[in-house]
This record gives structure tokens, C-alpha cells and sequence, in this order.
């Protein structure tokens, strides 16, 4: 069994390589989720399964292309771990480079990820998708 900081290393490992099949397989059976669609323009709430998990990841991968992921620094207190960091994406359907800063919150138990926020910079994720417009 992984212990919460094995179990952030591989996280970020899967996120880097945007392997989701392998992020999903890091879960419980039911995950309490709280994060943003893809593009940014509304959150995603309540509990979700592997295969949930896998989907959102799949989206993501097929929105953006990760090019660069930066953790400024992981806090762990048990099984309660989170990272701070910065991701730069490129989306893919219009080449708009985006770079967002994040706080995700992952809580292990029995070496599996029971919860997960993400709580990235959404507006300049909605702003380079367009799904608002940014500046007037």
C-alpha cells in the first residue's frame, strides 16, 4: 500500500505523462470530486467514479496538451495532501498557451484517493479556451 506522499508522486507523475487510465487506477471506487470542466467555465461537484475520473482526465488530455508542470510545494498532515504548483497547457483546437496556477487537495486512505479538489486558475483557463472573453 502507497503512503500519501507515494501516492502524490505518482499522481503527478501520471498528470505529467497525461496518463488518466493510470490517475483512475489511484482511486477509490468513489471519489468526492470538486473541479472545474476542462475549459474552465463551471465546476464539477460530488462524487465520481474511476471510470468518472478517467473521463475528466480524457477530456482534459484531448483539450489541452500539458507542456510544462511545476510543483512549488506538497504539505502533507496524514492522509491529507496539498500540492501547490503551476501547469502550462496548450489547447489544442486553437494553439493558445496558457499557463494557470493550481492548489489541488488529494485525501489518501488505504493508498487511494478518496477526494480531490483542483482549484486552478479557471479564468485564464476559460479565457484561453473561449469561453469568456477576456478584456473588454
Amino acid at each position: 500500500m502507497l503512503s500519501t506522499v507515494e501516492v502524490v508522486q505518482v499522481f503527478l507523475a501520471r498528470l505529467a505523462a497525461q496518463d488518466a487510465t493510470g490517475i483512475a487506477r489511484l482511486c477509490a471506487p468513489a471519489v468526492e470530486w470538486e473541479a472545474p470542466t476542462p475549459n474552465g467555465a463551471r465546476w464539477a461537484l460530488g462524487p465520481r467514479t474511476r471510470r468518472e475520473v478517467e473521463s475528466q482526465f480524457l477530456t482534459l488530455f484531448a483539450t489541452f496538451d500539458l507542456e510544462q508542470l511545476a510543483v512549488r510545494q506538497v504539505v502533507v498532515d496524514g492522509g491529507d495532501a496539498a500540492v501547490f504548483g503551476r501547469a502550462r497547457w496548450r489547447v489544442l483546437a486553437n494553439g493558445e498557451q496558457v499557463t494557470a496556477r493550481f492548489a489541488a487537495v488529494l485525501s489518501v486512505h488505504l493508498g487511494e484517493i478518496e477526494q480531490y479538489w483542483h482549484l486552478p486558475d479557471t479564468f485564464a483557463v476559460a479565457a484561453a479556451t473561449g469561453a469568456v472573453r477576456a478584456g473588454a
